[in-house]
């Protein structure tokens, strides 16, 4: 393959194409190409230039997963975010354990929270009928030993699952958060670079 700055550019456009939005995909090539006229105003050969950029496909990579971060980051959302875990795996065998696994963990956890917020939510009503009934004197499955304490019971199962909802929902929206810079530090790490947060 011929290492010089239209091959270069090719490489880079052709990896780009369709994630980016045209005129930032125009900048970035704008930037290579006035990156490859300065090193050869300076004497550099495009060989020289090619080494010191690094592969174009790695380059493509990396600027693919540091738009859907940062895609992520403007629009919140589960796909957003689903596609920049997704991306940032691409960057290296080390991100499986370090940015996957985290996450399938985190998913995990805010799905059982919610799983369990609905049950105690959907469960407090049931037991609030079944305790009315008992106070009715209605033969029905006695839940609680005490009807009356079942109706407080009832109420606090609805309470603390509506709790447990609201705030799985604050978790989410702040581990979202707490990701999204996670992500652009494990991107700095791996690329070498610092990112502003």
């Amino acid at each position: 393959m011929l290492q010089n700055e239209q091959e270069f550019i090719r490489i880079i456009r052709s990896r780009l194409e369709g994630t980016l939005p045209k005129d930032e995909l125009d900048d970035i090539i704008s930037d290579y190409s006035e990156h490859f006229m300065i090193g050869k105003a300076n004497g550099r050969t495009d060989e020289e230039l090619w080494s010191s950029l690094g592969s174009p496909e790695d380059v493509a990579r990396e600027i693919r997963v540091m738009h859907l971060v940062k895609k992520a980051e403007d629009v919140r959302s589960c796909r957003n975010i689903f596609h920049a875990v997704v991306a940032t795996l691409g960057l290296g065998l080390f991100n499986l354990v370090f940015v996957l696994v985290p996450f399938i963990l985190l998913v995990m956890m805010l799905l059982f929270v919610f799983i369990m917020g609905v049950l105690f939510t959907v469960l407090g009503p049931v037991t609030f009928v079944y305790s009315v009934l008992q106070l009715l004197g209605i033969p029905s499955f006695a839940i609680w030993l005490s009807p009356l304490a079942g109706l407080f019971i009832s109420i606090g199962m609805t309470t603390f699952g509506l709790l447990m909802i609201i705030g799985d929902y604050y978790l989410a929206r702040f581990f979202y958060h707490a990701g999204i810079q996670y992500l652009k530090w494990n991107i700095s790490v791996i690329t070498g670079t610092e990112r502003s947060a």
